[in-house]
């Protein structure tokens, strides 16, 4: 009875495996992984269908029975071995290895996780490993080491041949079967040199190399005169190796697809190809791995031939040097003089003898000496460029001076001095000339508004006169009615107080003076404008429709010359709508703040700006008027640019012009 019963646990225990091992092969063959049984020794035992379908493996029996370790070499197996040993004493072992498919010899990198499988009593039987494809994942990581490695080349400026090399090697790495060349494109335009291809044949490069570069110039030649990639499936076939096919035949070269490398500007630097041994078409990944290819290649194209460029202009730029008019001074952070640049040094403040070795403190003027040191502060502490502009001199011998100053040799400090004083007289003349003609533009403006401004000034006045009549007929009255008297004298201050307004108004703008900068609400100035144009636009019957923001930012400016760019952009308007139906004469007057700068817009319902004149309207004497000189807008052009603004002019899609002006917000 007892050795009955041991015979049927046996046979219980059998079955339990079979099962296990059937609900094991299950799971396995519905898997997308590699699923490999092993014996307690190693050896291979089963392949679940989607570890054949990666491998390419067509009769399994060809593989089972073999010792898992023993696919690999080196530290490989090393590592193989330990992780079934891990698994077999119960634990879990992993280990990473590279395996090429049987039928294509592609390389593919897997991810094995091996674990125990045990029977009912918890005692290991055989062991389940499972093997992940991280292939994809596996050339992201060479790659991006390899262009890391790459990169690094061409920033400590290895030569131009060893970092091509090494990209042709990264390239072929990440690619089974394929051969990588650089051709490079001569100065001329026109021929090719060799770059980089260490996997191809000496042959082949001599025969290629110097070769003109054509529409029918193989791969390279062809995407370089052409400028877009080309792509060879058959080169035996094709007419762009007609010239050039024995030659690839010869090397067992059979497709060729090839990319333009491109500097920023667009220009042809060269090429990059790939080869194969046979006929095909590339895929999306090697696609993209040609294109990075060509921009690392660029960069280091580009590294080079600066370098090349820098060398070359040493010399060139001695000789520059020489020849600039400027002044060049070198300093420490805290201003002691070391060396300095001067075609004529007897023109300089004082003697090089006298500063060299000397802080500035001590040579100029206190008051620029203090403005220079805080520079000189500012600059090494941002390494921010800084301008002074700053005067030497008194009376006629005075002189205009500006100071450009950057950071250099680490902690000196390199100031560029330029004599400005031709520029800035001529700017203080400019100024004066260009106050003189915004006033002769508005005195213009004034008198074509001198009809409805007499008309504006007649009606207060002739308020006044009727009232003190109606005010001097009430005292002769007995009893005297001194509620009426009352109301009849506030009228003729309301009257004299609209005069004196309009009186005020005309005053300031036919004032000559310099202008006055200062914190304007651009509203307040656009309202303003509306009450002195005010009886022009009845009288052209012309509508007003505003939309003014509320809490306008204000701007720096002054008050009278911005009413004077507003005036005429709405006189203008007017004129615009002169045989416009009077029900369309609308004007439209709007101000936003937005981006630093707040707008006034004014458009009309006008014929608009004829085409391609939408800038010319600004230059002097252009007009589209019957009549005027056409120096209104280059006058308020001229007013903006003072003020740090500047104004556009635009057609409306449904008709008519829209004029906006641009102001910066004033600072806090």
């Amino acid at each position: 009875m007892h050795g009955n019963r041991e015979d049927l646990n046996a046979a219980g225990s059998g079955a339990v495996l079979r099962r296990t091992e059937e609900l094991n092969r299950r799971i396995a063959e519905n898997t997308g992984d590699c699923v490999k049984i092993l014996a307690l020794d190693g050896r291979l035992l089963y392949m679940n269908p989607e570890g054949l379908r990666l491998l390419e493996i067509t009769d399994p029996n060809e593989f089972l029975n073999r010792s898992f370790s023993g696919f690999f070499e080196g530290e490989v197996r090393q590592a193989a071995e330990a992780a079934v040993a891990e698994a077999r004493r119960g634990g879990r072992g992993r280990c990473q290895y590279m395996m090429r498919t049987l039928s294509g010899g592609v390389a593919k990198w897997f991810d094995t996780v091996i674990t125990p499988i045990t029977d009912a009593n918890s005692t290991v039987v055989q062991l389940l490993a499972i093997s992940r494809d991280i292939t994809e994942r596996r050339r992201e990581e060479l790659s991006r080491a390899g262009q890391h490695q790459v990169l690094e080349m061409i920033a400590t400026g290895r030569a131009l041949p060893d970092v091509l090399d090494s990209l042709v090697q990264l390239i072929e790495s990440l690619t089974d079967g394929m051969l990588c060349t650089v051709l490079l494109l001569d100065e001329d335009g026109k021929s090719v040199q060799h770059g980089a291809a260490p996997s191809l044949p000496d042959g082949y490069l001599n025969a290629i190399n110097g070769l003109t570069i054509g529409p029918k110039a193989g791969s390279c030649g062809t995407a370089m005169f052409l400028g877009t990639p080309v792509i060879v499936t058959d080169i035996l076939t094709d007419p762009l190796w007609e010239n050039y096919r024995d030659i690839a035949h010869r090397f067992g070269l059979r497709a060729c697809w090839s990319t333009p490398i491109f500097s920023p500007q667009r220009k042809v630097l060269g090429s990059f190809a790939m080869y194969y041994s046979d006929a095909r078409a590339p895929s999306e990944e090697e696609l993209g791995l040609i294109k990075m290819a060509a921009d690392i290649a660029r960069i280091a194209i580009e590294q080079q031939r600066a370098y090349q460029a820098l060398r070359h202009s040493e010399a060139r730029n001695h000789a520059i040097l020489r020849a600039i008019p400027d002044w060049m001074f070198l300093t420490t952070h805290d201003g002691v003089f070391v060396d300095y640049h001067a075609q004529d040094a007897s023109k300089l403040h004082v003697p090089p003898a006298e500063f060299l070795g000397r802080n500035i403190r001590d040579v100029l003027p206190p008051a620029l000496a203090q403005g220079l040191a805080q520079a000189f502060a500012r600059v090494g502490a941002s390494d921010v460029e800084e301008k002074l502009e700053y005067t030497i001199g008194a009376d006629d011998s005075e002189r205009f001076f500006e100071a450009t100053m950057v950071r250099c040799d680490g902690d000196k400090i390199l100031s560029i001095v330029r004599d400005i004083t031709a520029r800035k007289r001529a700017e203080l003349e400019a100024s004066v000339q260009r106050r003189e003609l915004a006033h002769l533009g508005r005195v213009a403006m004034l008198g074509e508004l001198s009809g409805t401004l007499a008309h504006e000034l007649s009606q207060p006045l002739a308020a006044v006169l009727s009232n003190a009549q109606a005010a001097r007929y009430l005292l002769e009255n007995q009893p005297l009615d001194l509620d009426q008297l009352r109301a009849t004298l506030d009228d003729i201050i309301r009257s004299d107080k609209r005069a004196g307004a309009v009186i005020d108004r005309l005053r300031a703008m036919l004032r000559k003076g310099d202008a006055t900068l200062q914190p304007v609400d651009v509203n307040e100035v656009t309202r303003e404008v509306i009450d002195l144009a005010y009886g022009e636009l009845m009288s052209r019957r012309v509508t007003v429709k505003d939309n003014l923001m509320p809490s306008i930012p204000p701007v720096m400016g002054d008050r009278v010359q911005l009413q004077q760019v507003v005036l005429n952009l709405v006189l203008n308007a007017c004129d615009a709508m002169n045989n416009t139906h009077t029900a369309n004469r609308q004007l439209g007057l709007v101000t936003t703040n937005g981006g630093g700068f707040v707008e006034i817009v004014v458009s009309d319902h006008g014929p608009g700006i004829p085409g391609g004149q939408l800038e010319r309207v600004f230059e002097p004497f252009v007009t589209f008027r019957e009549e005027g000189l056409g120096l209104g807008l280059a006058i308020s052009r001229s007013i903006m640019t003072a003020h740090g603004g500047f104004i556009q002019a635009e057609n409306n899609a449904e008709g008519g012009a829209t004029f906006r002006c641009f102001l910066p917000v004033a600072p806090h």
